[in-house]
């Protein structure tokens, strides 16, 4: 999915990068990915807001110098190899990639969870091309275990209804 991501140029100092989150948490504004690097001067914070106008009007008005760019953000297996094979598509496909960065998820990986990857990169129709094509992550373990959970109580329901009839209607008598 493509999505805005801002690349927002803080001073390197102690506060800086905090004073930006809560400002955005105040507004109700979720980061769904987050990269900061350092330089001499500056920070360079990359992130996904959940909302960009919002986030944009918000950063604009406390003065934060930023820009914006697309970027494509998938869902991946938490598991070895996922990315792998990923960046492999996209190199075959001449697919230039200039950054990666990523979310784990909460269950370490262990029950089939998936994770965030946002790609930046010069040809985004290209990323998004090869992943509705190849790429889709199966579902979450927890998606398959709230599918898992609804079969049940379905199961139950029916269950339950049937007990309640006489005998002789549950055997088609």
């Amino acid at each position: 999915m493509i999505k805005k991501q801002f690349t927002l140029y803080l001073e390197n100092k102690p506060g800086s990068l905090s004073n930006i989150m809560k400002k955005l948490a105040a507004n109700k504004i979720n980061v769904e990915g987050i990269s900061v690097s350092e330089s001499t001067d500056v920070a360079l914070v990359q992130l996904v807001p959940s909302n960009p106008a919002k986030a944009r009007a918000l950063l604009e008005q406390e003065g934060v110098p930023l820009t914006v760019q697309d970027v494509s953000v998938i869902t991946l297996q938490h598991v070895p190899g996922s990315l792998s094979r990923v960046v492999s598509q996209l190199a075959k496909g001449g697919v230039v990639v200039n950054y990666i960065y990523a979310t784990g998820c909460s269950c370490g990986g262990t029950h089939g969870c998936s994770c965030y990857v946002v790609i930046g990169a010069d040809d985004l129709k290209s990323v998004e091309k090869f992943w509705k094509s190849n790429g889709r992550a199966p579902k979450s373990h927890a998606a398959k275990r709230l599918a898992s959970v609804s079969r049940k109580k379905n199961v139950r329901k029916v269950s339950a209804r049937s007990a309640r009839k006489p005998a002789a209607k549950r055997r088609g008598a």
